[in-house]
Formats: structure tokens, sequence, C-alpha cells
């Protein structure tokens, strides 16, 4: 088991959730869609998620599989691109169009993070003296992601965005990523490795090198 079920009863689907994000940090903004539309066949083939997603603002496809429910405490799925949005393709399933408000930026729901320099390991967050750059560094990330680089205040090195890693796991980049909607799976950060292999490779991260942020629905 990957979660601790709060007093052995099953976790809800509330507004104030936890969630577990898994972020590819390094896939090509121009290939998100194709690994999004691709997880969702095989996890919709295979049983574990609804075809259909919820009909709110941000897309949830409910976990059919009892199994994995149980297993990991989790009730539903987000699929994330950047730049596109989920919507029904009139045959029973859904796709992907463009649009939407995907940006592929993953943090904390109330926006605090605190990441660290690639360099030198200096922490750094918004509202630090020399958070200039970070500031600017997420609003060209949005629209020009190869150019979004972070000065760090501490050692003066220019280095990408997607680069900078959270100690606190509250923050992370990429054009694709996998929201989890039920609880923090902290075993992802280990002490459980065979069953979170077994599950990040379920979801598509045959590498294991997908990023871990905690956050809140």
């Amino acid at each position: 088991m990957l979660y601790d079920a709060p007093g052995g009863s099953s976790p809800s689907l509330l507004m104030s959730d936890a969630t577990t994000i898994l972020v590819d940090t390094q896939l090509e903004r121009d290939d998100a869609a194709a690994a999004a539309i691709d997880l969702y066949r095989h996890l919709v083939g295979d049983g574990t998620i609804a075809a259909l997603p919820s009909a709110d603002e941000e897309a949830r496809f409910r976990v059919l599989d009892e199994r994995f429910v149980a297993e990991t405490g989790i009730r539903a799925l987000g699929l994330h691109a950047s730049g596109h949005r989920w919507s029904e393709d009139g045959h029973g399933g859904a796709h992907l169009v463009d649009g939407g408000r995907e940006n592929g930026i993953f943090c904390r729901y109330d926006g605090s993070f605190t990441i660290r320099c690639p360099e030198c390991h200096a922490a750094l967050s918004l509202g630090d003296e020399g958070s200039d750059a970070l500031e600017e560094a997420l609003v060209v990330w949005c629209d020009a992601p190869d150019s979004a680089y972070v000065a760090c205040p501490s050692c003066a090195t220019w280095t990408p965005l997607h680069h900078w890693r959270s100690p606190s796991h509250d923050f992370a980049v990429g054009h694709f990523a996998i929201t989890l909607y039920g609880a923090h799976l902290k075993g992802l950060l280990g002490g459980n490795e065979y069953a979170a292999t077994l599950l990040r490779h379920r979801l598509g991260d045959i590498a294991g090198d997908y990023t871990v942020v905690f956050a809140k629905a």
C-alpha cells in the first residue's frame, strides 16, 4: 500500500482531497498531447478509468478499478498536456483539443513553493530577495518554455526552470503530468519500491523519473 488510509475509511472525492502529481519534466511540449492520449487509451482499455471525464473545470477521470482504489487511495485521475483540454469525442470517449488552461506549472494550490538551484542548491521562493528572475521565468514558461531560465541569487548561475527541484515536493514544471486525486502517495518517494515501481509503470513512467508534487485539490 502506498498511502495511509485515514482511520481505515475509504478516501472521498472532496475539493479538499490530497493529490499527488507526477510530472514529466523532460518531454517536449509538442509531444505532450500524444503522451496524454496514449496513456488515456491504455487506462481506459484496461478498465482503470472511465472513458469520459467529469464536467468540472479540471477534468477528472473516475477510477473504475476497485483494487487500484484500495491499494492507492486514488479515486480519480487527471491527465494534463500543455495547451490542451479534454472534450467528448462524440463516440463515448474523450480526446484532447487545443486551448484550455494547462500551462505546465504544478505546485501547491495556494501557489506557494520552495525550489533549489541545481548548481549550488540554495533555496528560493517567490517573494524572496532576488526572486524576480523566478517570477519572470514562470511567465516566460507559459509562452516560450525553452527560454525560461532562472538566475540564482546565490551563485548567479542561469539554469532552465525545469531543472529546479523542490525539496518539499511542492513544485515542478513539465508539459505532461498525471494528477492522482485522493491521497499523498509518499511511497513514490521510497520505502515501498516494488509497489511504487508497479504504479509508475502502470502510469507510463517506465524510467521512474517523473517528479512527484504533493498538493490539495
